[in-house]
């Protein structure tokens, strides 16, 4: 009942985010634009987004009916309509003409009864909701969370909050769109439809239709962000459930107990296995869940394999379960040899369909779970850090359990020191995730496309050159083809791979990265890196943190990359 109003309440909410801002025009607009008195406009405007926004649910989030579709056809179908839309509104009397030819307005009209006829025209409002349905779809933590947790387990109760979702939304939209246009109908140059403010109206369209087209929406989206001190994922982020077992406090052990999970749903254990808790019971237990082409778990897993070093004779045990975020890491021998070269010994499950992960509410990566003697979890962990304290409680519980820890010496010295925010943020090159994208065409997925370098890479940007194949997940190269970046970092890594192996040549700001003397350890004398299984490479180790540093890439034909992260 809570994630109900929750639910209703962050619909409210989606209005005022980052990514809805930009598109309020649109719903004012939309319900001034023809015919400033008529009140159907902002009902229409609303009611037709609520429809599709539940529609476009159910069929792409739901289904896997459209799995196959492109995420950019529905961006370039919204985009369009809503350009098409500033152009009539430019040309109401082309409009007036292309309706009365085809005569879906007067058959709508009939469709809605007589009392809507010899009214202005429907269709542009109606249009203008639905084709904003999957803009919203995307906004909110809270229908996030719906789409990812709770509809995969129960249909109805997800099917439940998303109408609350969508009430909420659509009823402040309408409030919205009625008093924007209660106030814009007292202005008597706004209702003249040959007049410059509906003109105005018109290119308004037009130009966030091309935002939404080419990705600028995004950049405007992240500006908001960037500089408002409204912090809506946050507030909406309150409405999610919290473990039942959750204390606010910074303790050792900071939850309250409750009875570990099973492991269900793994496909594949390296190093022994299968693994079970119930064969585990009276062991002091770390449940980690990682990604091996994860900085952040590659550069955690080193404490937790210290860890299982110095304790293990003493009852201690840790299990890996490894969920992947690409699809390459779904294979087992890909994960094998991650293990072995990230020097992992403890048991290591293959998470790949996300079962354990659903199982402990997990969120993210790397996330680890203590569990004590008893079976149940005390302590969770999410991403780096707080070294000293989980080794506090490790030794706590073991010590609590009877094991003599008086000649055993802590394996860490200090915590891990935060990444400074100047960094460069991981960055995904698929289309999906993409981000700081510069260069033309705009990005996109497509099976291949001939793009321009950048002249004028801004700090972060990055940029394609030659012929490339782009998809959710991954770009390839197809031609010998070049990636600039970039970077504020000291070591920058790379995921991707190629079969057969293959050398990506490797220069910083113009010269090879060995003259310069700041190779990444996978990078040979011939400044290049030999790309072969998929994982993750690193590029370049500078002596410390340097910020507004080029790197280009020289790709062959057939490597496929994934994503950068950095270090400092």
């Amino acid at each position: 009942m809570f994630l109900l109003f929750g639910a209703f309440i962050a619909g409210l909410l989606t209005v005022l985010a980052p990514c809805v801002l930009p598109l309020l025009p649109i719903i004012i607009g939309g319900s001034v634009s023809g015919n400033t008195k008529d009140k159907r406009r902002p009902l229409l405007i609303a009611g037709s987004l609520a429809v599709s926004l539940v529609i476009f649910t159910l069929l792409l989030k739901a289904t896997t009916l459209f799995i196959n579709v492109p995420p950019q056809a529905i961006t370039y179908f919204s985009g369009g309509i809503i350009i098409a839309l500033g152009v009539l509104t430019l040309f109401p009397l082309f409009y007036a003409k292309i309706i009365a030819k085809v005569g879906i307005e007067s058959k709508t009209q009939n469709a809605l009864g007589k009392s809507y006829q010899n009214k202005s025209s429907i269709i542009g409002p109606v249009l203008t909701g639905a084709v904003l349905g999957p803009v919203f779809s995307s906004c909110s933590p809270v229908y996030a969370y719906i789409l990812a947790s709770v509809l995969p387990v129960d249909f109805a109760k997800a099917f439940g909050y998303i109408i609350s979702y969508v009430l909420g939304l659509s009823l402040l939209l309408l409030l919205i769109g009625y008093y924007g246009q209660r106030f814009i109908g007292k202005l008597k140059f706004a209702s003249n439809p040959k007049g410059w403010f509906q003109r105005t109206i018109g290119i308004i369209f037009i130009l966030v239709g091309i935002l939404v087209i080419t990705g600028g929406s995004q950049k405007l989206q992240t500006y908001i962000s960037e500089h408002t001190p409204f912090n809506f994922d946050g507030i909406s982020s309150e409405f999610l459930p919290k473990t039942k077992n959750a204390i606010d406090n910074n303790g050792l052990f900071n939850i309250k107990a409750y009875t570990a999970p099973q492991f269900t749903g793994i496909q594949g254990w390296i190093n022994g296995g299968p693994v079970d808790l119930s064969t585990l019971k009276d062991k002091v237990v770390l449940v980690d869940f990682w990604t091996y082409s994860c900085i952040n778990c590659i550069r955690n897993n080193p404490y937790l394999e210290g860890w299982y070093n110095a304790y293990k004779s003493y009852g201690f045990e840790v299990v890996g379960l490894h969920a992947p975020e690409f699809s390459f890491e779904k294979v087992l021998s890909n994960v094998q040899t991650a293990v072995k070269a990230q020097h992992i010994t403890y048991p290591v499950g293959l998470d790949n369909n996300y079962s354990t992960w659903d199982a402990y509410n997990n969120q993210s990566w790397p996330t680890s779970y203590l569990i004590n003697a008893q079976g149940q979890i005390v302590r969770v962990h999410s991403g780096e850090g707080e070294y000293m304290q989980e080794e506090q409680a490790i030794r706590q519980l073991l010590t609590d359990d009877g094991a003599n820890l008086g000649g055993v010496k802590s394996t860490v010295s200090s915590n891990y020191v935060p990444v400074t925010a100047a960094q460069t943020p991981e960055t995904y090159l698929g289309d999906q995730r993409a981000s700081d994208y510069s260069g033309t065409p705009a990005l996109a997925a497509q099976p291949t496309n001939t793009f321009n370098l950048s002249n004028a890479l801004g700090l972060n940007d990055w940029s394609l050159g030659g012929t490339w194949e782009v998809d959710s997940q991954q770009i390839v190269a197809r031609g010998n083809s070049v990636l600039n970046i970039k970077v504020a970092a000291r070591d920058v890594y790379l995921v991707g791979g190629s079969a057969p192996s293959q050398p990506i040549s490797v220069m910083l700001n113009g010269k090879p990265v060995q003259q310069t003397g700041d190779a990444g350890p996978d990078v040979n004398k011939n400044s290049q890196v030999i790309f072969g299984t998929n994982k993750l490479y690193r590029l370049v180790s500078f002596p410390k943190f340097e910020t507004g540093n080029t790197l280009q890439l020289n790709v062959p034909n057939g490597v496929d990359l994934n994503v950068f992260t950095f270090g400092s």
